[in-house]
């Protein structure tokens, strides 16, 4: 699934070339009603016709556009893709949902495992509640992330993969956030000590500051624009890298299953 810096780069990529633009007409062309999280199609087009975009940004893993009355969210779950350029003939099975301006420019929400989402809404305010803080806010702060940790008793993996307390990471940059910090995946969140919080917070923003400027990680589906991709793979340390050395200290990386995840680390400088 796309984390923050995938998303941030999606939301780049759009933002200069979509503000400013009105909704003329709202299609789905593959009839997937799925795609649409809070209502029906007839109801999607009636909000949005002659809605104008105003900016977008990006909350946790949600593109976020907003309106000249109310906003039109994306999320790109695992193989969601947004694209401007006309989709082939072959691949409007893949299409769910389609907005055409009044330029006649067109934005086309390509999704073949069809797990992607499009919301609309008046306000924010149901989003507020259920996404934790923003990772490179400057709410996430050393003394914040000690006080949170020690509140609660959770294995790390998990609690910073968890939406309610950070918003925006996944499997691919906790791996990487708890190596750089030589924290052990599965060590009780309560246990961590100042110094160790300290440099986990580094890590994070560290990682993700470094992912968005590589416009992210394409493992297997994530791209944007016409189909370009994410270079962050070749920084990655430990994710996807079973076997292969530590950078660090040499130690063939470790891949276990941590929450039903694919959890990558290294045993000797991640200690339990």
């Amino acid at each position: 699934m796309p984390e923050l810096p995938e998303v941030q780069t999606v939301v780049d990529f759009l933002k200069d070339k979509l503000s400013g633009k009105t909704i003329q007409s709202v299609k789905s062309p593959n009839g997937y009603s799925g795609v649409l999280e809070n209502g029906s199609l007839s109801h999607y087009q009636d909000f949005l016709y002659k809605r104008q975009i105003q900016s977008i940004w990006r909350r946790g893993k949600y593109i976020i556009m907003e309106l000249d009355f109310g906003f039109l969210l994306f999320h790109l779950r695992m193989t969601g893709h947004i694209q401007l350029d006309l989709p082939k003939k072959s691949e409007y099975k893949y299409i769910s949902f389609q907005l055409i301006f009044s330029d006649r420019l067109n934005l086309s929400f390509r999704d073949i495992r069809k797990f992607g989402r499009v919301y609309i809404c008046q306000n924010l305010d149901w989003l507020e509640d259920r996404l934790g803080i923003e990772p490179l806010s400057d709410k996430l702060t050393p003394a914040w992330l000690y006080r949170e940790l020690k509140k609660r008793k959770r294995k790390m993996k998990p609690l910073l993969m968890d939406q309610h307390f950070l918003a925006g990471l996944g499997n691919i940059y906790v791996d990487e956030a708890l190596w750089q910090a030589k924290i052990h995946p599965t060590a009780i969140s309560s246990s961590i000590g100042k110094i160790k919080s300290k440099k986990l917070c580094i890590a994070v923003q560290d990682i993700l500051k470094r992912a968005i400027k590589y416009n992210g990680t394409t493992i297997i589906d994530f791209s944007y624009g016409s189909n370009q991709k994410g270079s962050f793979k070749n920084e990655l340390k430990v994710f996807g890298r079973e076997d292969e050395p530590c950078p660090r200290c040499s130690m063939p990386i470790t891949k276990i299953f941590v929450s039903q995840r694919g959890t990558h680390f290294c045993k000797r400088c991640q200690k339990i």
